[in-house]
C-alpha cells in the first residue's frame, strides 16, 4: 500500500518542478491507484490545499526557519510545505504531523535534510499559535499572505474592484468547488441522472438555471467513474455550459468549435443542436483531438467531426461558412483558481498581454467563417481586462461587420461558478 503523504509529496514536486496540471497528475500519477478511498481523500486535500495556501505556508516556514526560503532546496521546501499544511490547516495531531514529515524526509531526502526539517517543524508546532500575521492595514500584503495569492495578482484585483470585493474573490478562490455534472441528454435527463446517483448512495440538485445540469453532486469515486465511462454524464462547470448556450445551435445548423479539445463544449454543442446539427471541432493538437473523438464516442454523438488545424487561419481549415463559431480561447485561467490552484503561482503579469494578442488573432482568424447573420461567441475562463473587454474592443475596431449582442462575466464569489467571460457577436 502506497503512503498517502509520500504520494502527496510526489504530486507536489511534479506540479512545482514540471509545471504539470495538478488534477491530471493526481489522477494518473504514481501510487494513486494503490490508495484506498480514505487515503485518496487525504492526498487530494493535502495536494490541493498546499497549492491554495502556499504563500501562507511559506510565511510560517520563514518565521521558524534559520535559513531564507530562497536558500532552501526545492525538495526540502515542498516537504516543509506539506508538513506545515498539516500543522496549520488539518485536524491532525501536531506530534503526528511532525513525526510523519520528519520520517518522510529521512526516507526521501537523507539525514541532513531530515534534521533541518525536524527543527523547523518542531519550532512551528510550538510557536504557530503566537505567530504574528501581517496586519489588515497593510491590505495587499495581508491578502497575499492570509489568502495566499501572488502579490501582483492582489495588486491587479485592487485596481479593478473594491477592496471588500477583492477579499471575497480571494476567499472564494480557496474554497474547493462542488462537483457539477452535465447529463448526456441523448441518453437521460438531469432528473434521471439524479435518480441513478441517489440509487448509488449519492446526492445532488437539479439546476434551476440549466435543465441538463446537476449541482452539488456527491457520490463515491468509483460510482462517478462508472457513470462517466458509460457516457451518462460529463464533468463540467456551469459557467462552461453557459458558453454553449450563448452560441445556441439549432437543428440543421453548422457550427464550428475553433479551440475544441478536449471536447467539453463541442459535445455540449452537439447535444444542444440535436442529431441534425453538425459540429466541426477544430484543434491544433492531434493527441487532444483523439481524446475528443473518444469522448464523443463514449457519449454516443455521431454529429461531431474532429479536424486538425490552426484556427488563426480557419478559412484554410474549414471550407464552408458556419451558422455559429465558438472561440473558447487559451487564456490565463485566473477564473479557475478554485479548481486549478496551481495556476496562481504559474502566471505572470506579462502573460496577459501575450495571451490577449493570441485571443485577438484567433477571433480575427475565425470571423471570416461566420455567415451573414451568424453568431460568433468568444469565451475565456478569466476576468482580466486585457483578455476580456479589451479583446472585444479591439476586435470590433477591426471588424465593423460584427456587432456585440451581449457580454457577461461570472465570478466564483458571486455566482459560485468559475470566472468566465462570454461575448456574443452577430455578423451583419
Amino acid at each position: 500500500m502506497a503512503d498517502a503523504r509520500e504520494v502527496a509529496y510526489g504530486v507536489t514536486r511534479r506540479v512545482n518542478s514540471e509545471a504539470g496540471y495538478l488534477g491530471l497528475i493526481l489522477r494518473y500519477g504514481k501510487g494513486w491507484n494503490d490508495l484506498d478511498s480514505r487515503d485518496r481523500s487525504l492526498v487530494t486535500e493535502m495536494a490541493y490545499g498546499l497549492q491554495r495556501q502556499r504563500n501562507k505556508l511559506d510565511f510560517i516556514i520563514a518565521a521558524f526557519s534559520t535559513r531564507p526560503l530562497n536558500a532552501l532546496d526545492p525538495e526540502v521546501l515542498d516537504l516543509l510545505r506539506l508538513g506545515v499544511y498539516q500543522l496549520s490547516e488539518m485536524r491532525i495531531p501536531r506530534h503526528a504531523a511532525v513525526n510523519e514529515t520528519v520520517g518522510l524526509a529521512k526516507r526521501l531526502l537523507g539525514k541532513g535534510a531530515a534534521s533541518y526539517v525536524n527543527a523547523v517543524m518542531r519550532a512551528a508546532s510550538d510557536g504557530l499559535e503566537e505567530l504574528e500575521w501581517p496586519p489588515r492595514e497593510e491590505l495587499r500584503v495581508y491578502l497575499a499572505t492570509l489568502y495566499s495569492h501572488p502579490l501582483w495578482l492582489v495588486d491587479y484585483l485592487l485596481r479593478i474592484m473594491e477592496p471588500e470585493e477583492a477579499e471575497k474573490l480571494c476567499g472564494a478562490n480557496n474554497v474547493p468547488p462542488s462537483l457539477t455534472l452535465r447529463a448526456n441528454t441523448a441518453r437521460t435527463d438531469a432528473a434521471g441522472l439524479l435518480t441513478e446517483i441517489e440509487s448509488r448512495g449519492g446526492r445532488g440538485d437539479v439546476s434551476p438555471c440549466l435543465p441538463e445540469a446537476l449541482t452539488m453532486v456527491a457520490l463515491p469515486y468509483a460510482s462517478l467513474l462508472n457513470l462517466l465511462e458509460r457516457g451518462r454524464c460529463v464533468v463540467q462547470d456551469m459557467s462552461s455550459m453557459l458558453v454553449s448556450h450563448a452560441l445556441n445551435p439549432g437543428p440543421r445548423d453548422v457550427v464550428i468549435d475553433a479551440c475544441a479539445a478536449p471536447g467539453g463544449k463541442a459535445t455540449h454543442l452537439a447535444q444542444l443542436g440535436g442529431r441534425d446539427c453538425r459540429v466541426i471541432a477544430v484543434d491544433s493538437n492531434e493527441s487532444r483531438l483523439r481524446a475528443l473523438r473518444t469522448a464523443a464516442g463514449r457519449i454516443g454523438l455521431a454529429n461531431i467531426e474532429a479536424v486538425s488545424g490552426d484556427s488563426t487561419r480557419l478559412e484554410t481549415v474549414v471550407e464552408e461558412d458556419a451558422d455559429g463559431v465558438l472561440v473558447d480561447a487559451p487564456c490565463s485561467g485566473l477564473g479557475t483558481l478554485r479548481r486549478n490552484p496551481e495556476l496562481r503561482w504559474r502566471r505572470q503579469p506579462g502573460d496577459l498581454a501575450a495571451l490577449a494578442r493570441l485571443q485577438e488573432e484567433l477571433l480575427l482568424g475565425c470571423a471570416p467563417r461566420v455567415r451573414a447573420g451568424g453568431a460568433l461567441v468568444y469565451s475565456v475562463c478569466t476576468f482580466t481586462m486585457e483578455e476580456t473587454t479589451g479583446v472585444v474592443q479591439r476586435f470590433l475596431a477591426v471588424r465593423d461587420d460584427f456587432r456585440l449582442e451581449g457580454q457577461v462575466q461570472t465570478w466564483p464569489h458571486v455566482h459560485d461558478m468559475e470566472g468566465m467571460f462570454i461575448a456574443r457577436f452577430v455578423r451583419s
